[in-house]
C-alpha cells in the first residue's frame, strides 16, 4: 500500500517529504523498524518516541508520524504530523491490513475481573451453536483451532489489526475481544465498530495508569458512549450490563442501544436465584422473561455465576435458544488458571486463580469459604511496577478470610521482593504465626502443601495461567500449575 494512500486516510495536519513510496508495516519501537515501515513517535511517561526517529530513518522507515515537526529528519523522508500519534497509530494500522474488521462481528467484554472467564464461555456457545469465532484475550489468542499466546490482554493496534486480519482469513463471523482500560485510554481500538458489549464490574485496579476510581471508571464508560456512537443502527447492538454493579447505572446514561441486564442482587432481564455453591460448581435458577430455568455450571463462586449470566446473554444477542445456551454451559471445560483445580492426591484441595486485585482474591477466597473447608491456605504477592495501593487491600482481605496466608513475590519486576511483601503486610492486623513471608514462590507453595491436611484447601493466587515470571534483569520459566504438580509428582 502507498503512503499517500495512507494519508487519504489519516487526514493529518501536514505532510512533508516523499510520499509515493511503499509502505510494509508500521511500528512504535524503533529496533523493530523495517525497511519500509512507518515509525510512529508516541509521548511516553518515561520515554518520548521522538527521542529515537534518527534510529528509525537509519533502519529504513519511509515514513515518521509524530506530533511536531523536527528538523533532524532527512528531507525525502516523509513526515506526517499529527495531533495524536497513538489515534494515528489505530488509524493507520487498520488501514494497513485493510480493515479487517469490517464483515465480521465484533464483541467487546469489558471489566476489572471476569473478563476471560466471560469471553471463554462465549466462545464456547458460539461454536457449539456453528458460529466460527475468533478471540483475544489474556489467556491466548484463539485463530479457527489455533491458540497464540498473549502478551497483552487487547494488543496494541498494529498487532491487534494483524490478529483481525488471520482470524478472517480462518473464515470466523465473529470475535469476541477483551477490552482493557489501558486499550480504551490509549485509543487501540479506533476503527473497529464494534456490535455488542459486555460490561462485568469496576473494582480497584491500574491506580498506577489511572490515578483515581472515578478516571477508572469514565474510561470503561467511554468505551460505551464511543460504541453507542458507532457507525451502524442503533437497532442493530446490544449492551449487556451487571445491575449489580453501581458504574451500570452511569453507562446506561451514555447509551442509546437496546440492553440486557443480569444480576444476583437486583431485579434484572437475566436474574439468578436459588443459588447453590459447591466444590464442583454451582446450580441456580435463571428467570428469563415469563419462564424459570435451571442452571447448573461447573464453575465454583458466586462470581462465575456473573460470568456465567454475561455469557448467556451474549449467546442470545445471537439468537441462540436458552436451552442450548445452558446445555453448553453445563458441559464447558474449566478455564486455565480461573479456579482452576490441581488433583493433589493428599486429602487436600488445590486451586489456581489468576486473581490479582482486592476485589478478585476476596471473590475467589469467599466462594471457597463458602464451601465450608476445614481451612483455607492463601498463596499471593502482587506485581511490581504496578498500583501500590492495593497491596494493603489484598493484605487485608487475605488475612481476613484465609486462615494461614503466605505472602511470596509474584511478578516483581523493577522493585526489591521483600519492598512489595512489606507493603501488603502493612494491611495485616493479624499478629499470629498464620500470616508468614517466604520471596521464592516454589518454596513458598511447597510450605502452603506441607500445612495443608485433610479437608483444607490451598488457593495460589495472582498469576493463573501465567507461564513466567519477571523479575529486574530477567525472566525465568514458572508456572503456578506446573510447579505444584511437581510437589505431588515427587511424594508419590
Amino acid at each position: 500500500m502507498k503512503l499517500n494512500h495512507l494519508i487519504e486516510e489519516l487526514r493529518p495536519e501536514k505532510v512533508s517529504g516523499k510520499t509515493a513510496v511503499e509502505v510494509k508495516g508500521i511500528e512504535v519501537d524503533s529496533r523493530r523498524i523495517q525497511p519500509g515501515y512507518i515509525f510512529v513517535a508516541i509521548p511516553g511517561r518515561e520515554k518520548n518516541g521522538e527521542d529515537y526517529i534518527a534510529q528509525a530513518r537509519d533502519r529504513g522507515a519511509v515514513g515518521i508520524v509524530l506530533q511536531e515537526f523536527t528538523g533532524s529528519v532527512n528531507g525525502n523522508l516523509a513526515q506526517l504530523k499529527v495531533a495524536d500519534s497513538r489515534r494515528a497509530l489505530a488509524v493507520l494500522s487498520n488501514a494497513i491490513f485493510s480493515h479487517p474488521s469490517a464483515g465480521m462481528k465484533m464483541i467487546g467484554v469489558v471489566g476489572t475481573n471476569g473478563k476471560t472467564t466471560v469471553t471463554h464461555l462465549a466462545r464456547s456457545i458460539y461454536e457449539t451453536a456453528g458460529i466460527s469465532t475468533g478471540l483475544i484475550g489474556t489467556n491466548y489468542y484463539g485463530i479457527g483451532e489455533r491458540r497464540l499466546p498473549a502478551d497483552l490482554t487487547t494488543p496494541a493496534p498494529p498487532r491487534l489489526q494483524e490478529l483481525l486480519a488471520e482470524i478472517k482469513r480462518a473464515n470466523s463471523s465473529r470475535v469476541i475481544m477483551e477490552v482493557s482500560s489501558h486499550a480504551i485510554a490509549q485509543d487501540r481500538l479506533v476503527g473497529i465498530d464494534f456490535q455488542t458489549a459486555v460490561f462485568t464490574n469496576l473494582s480497584r485496579d491500574h491506580l498506577d495508569y489511572h490515578r483515581t476510581m472515578e478516571e477508572y471508571g469514565a474510561v470503561k464508560t467511554s468505551f460505551f458512549e464511543n460504541f453507542s456512537r458507532g457507525e451502524r443502527e442503533t437497532g442493530e447492538k446490544m449492551v449487556i450490563l451487571n445491575s449489580d454493579d453501581p458504574l451500570s447505572r452511569d453507562i446506561s446514561r451514555v447509551i442509546e442501544t437496546p440492553v440486557i441486564t443480569y444480576g444476583l442482587r437486583t431485579r434484572s432481564d437475566l436474574f439468578a436465584s436459588d443459588i447453590i455453591l459447591s466444590r464442583g460448581g454451582s446450580t441456580f435458577n435463571l428467570r428469563w422473561r415469563d419462564s424459570v430455568y435451571p442452571v447448573l455450571i461447573n464453575l465454583p463462586g458466586r462470581h462465575n455465576i456473573y460470568n456465567a449470566l454475561a455469557a448467556i446473554g451474549m449467546g442470545l444477542t445471537e439468537a441462540i435458544a436458552l436451552p442450548d445456551i445452558l446445555d453448553t454451559l453445563q458441559k464447558n471445560c474449566r478455564i486455565s488458571g480461573r479456579l482452576e483445580q490441581v488433583e493433589t492426591g493428599q486429602g487436600f484441595d488445590m486451586f489456581i486463580d489468576y486473581a490479582h486485585t482486592p476485589d478478585g482474591l476476596e471473590n475467589v477466597l469467599e466462594a471457597l469459604r463458602e464451601i465450608n473447608y476445614r481451612r483455607i491456605i492463601v498463596v499471593f504477592g502482587c506485581g511490581g511496577d504496578r498500583d501500590k495501593t492495593k497491596r494493603p487491600l489484598m493484605g487485608e482481605v487475605a488475612s481476613r478470610l484465609a486462615d494461614i496466608v503466605i505472602l511470596t513475590t509474584d511478578n516483581p519486576r523493577s522493585e526489591e521482593p521483600e519492598k512489595i511483601i512489606a507493603d501488603i503486610l502493612s494491611g495485616i492486623t493479624r499478629d499470629d504465626k498464620g500470616v508468614m513471608a517466604i520471596v521464592d514462590r516454589r518454596e513458598a507453595i511447597e510450605e502452603a502443601c506441607r500445612q495443608a491436611g485433610t479437608g483444607d484447601v490451598v488457593l495460589i493466587a495472582g498469576k493463573g495461567h501465567e507461564r513466567k515470571q519477571i523479575f529486574r534483569d530477567l525472566i525465568i520459566p514458572f508456572s503456578d500449575r506446573d510447579t505444584a504438580n511437581l510437589i505431588f509428582s515427587s511424594k508419590k
